[in-house]
């Protein structure tokens, strides 16, 4: 119940800060930028991947004898619809989550700021000289990351209709949480420090990348994700039970 709360308390905020002009100027930003990355990405994955596995599909429909025998029937017809419909689904999710780390990167420092004068936070924290690269090349690694350990568990995507939602968002959110609260703590903290943050707000950390990972499964939504995981990692962090850890 507790982190039910949080989890309420965090997304009212989120409203709050779109009556925000300048932040509702970020959020489009945002939004736009995603959906340029993710429609390059999903490009490539389509002509190399997404092909690949419905030529594969048609070629098993094409065949003759037994299999083609079976194939005949509506309901398997049926069935390869739907497998073909969860695996779209899951590969533009699995493309978002890399990209959203980059997107996050991008504009981390900017909600950081805005949403700090907003609430009136008092977050004076020191910041890196080079705090935006160091944001940028993690959320680059962490992009990369993302996308290894996802392309790795693809096999449990392609045979697991349904249930690959569900693998998708529980072992996302473990990244996406990190991922995201890293691009901020970054720019002004040491990896010690970092460490200590995260394993302090561990159970918090992953409930905000369970909600951003169920984003990305939500279309059209989806394209907002970034924007709404930069959020809600900044109120976290702007937290004043969190200001003596860092």
């Amino acid at each position: 119940m507790e982190y039910l709360n949080f989890l309420k308390d965090l997304l009212r905020k989120t409203i709050v800060d779109l009556e925000n002009h300048k932040i509702l100027g970020i959020l489009i930003k945002s939004i736009l930028l995603t959906f340029l990355f993710a429609g390059i990405v999903f490009i490539i994955f389509y002509y190399y991947l997404f092909t690949s596995f419905f030529n594969f599909a048609n070629n098993i429909e094409s065949s003759e004898g037994l299999i083609a025998y079976i194939l005949s029937f509506k309901i398997i017809t049926y069935l390869v619809g739907i497998l073909q419909f969860f695996i779209s689904w899951i590969i533009i999710s699995i493309i978002l989550v890399p990209v959203g780390s980059i997107i996050s990167g991008i504009f981390a420092e900017d909600v950081f700021f805005k949403i700090n004068q907003f609430h009136n936070y008092k977050f004076k924290k020191k910041f890196y000289e080079n705090c935006y690269s160091r944001s940028i090349k993690y959320s680059i690694l962490m992009a990369f990351k993302s996308l290894i350990i996802n392309i790795l568990i693809l096999p449990l995507y392609l045979i697991l209709p349904v249930a690959n939602i569900f693998i998708f968002i529980f072992i996302n959110g473990f990244l996406i949480g990190k991922e995201y609260i890293g691009n901020f703590l970054v720019q002004f903290e040491t990896k010690e420090k970092i460490h200590l943050f995260n394993q302090y707000n561990d159970t918090k950390i992953y409930f905000i990348g369970i909600t951003i990972a169920i984003l990305y499964t939500v279309p059209f939504v989806n394209l907002c994700a970034p924007f709404i995981g930069n959020v809600m990692s900044s109120h976290l962090i702007l937290d004043k039970k969190n200001s003596k850890i860092l």
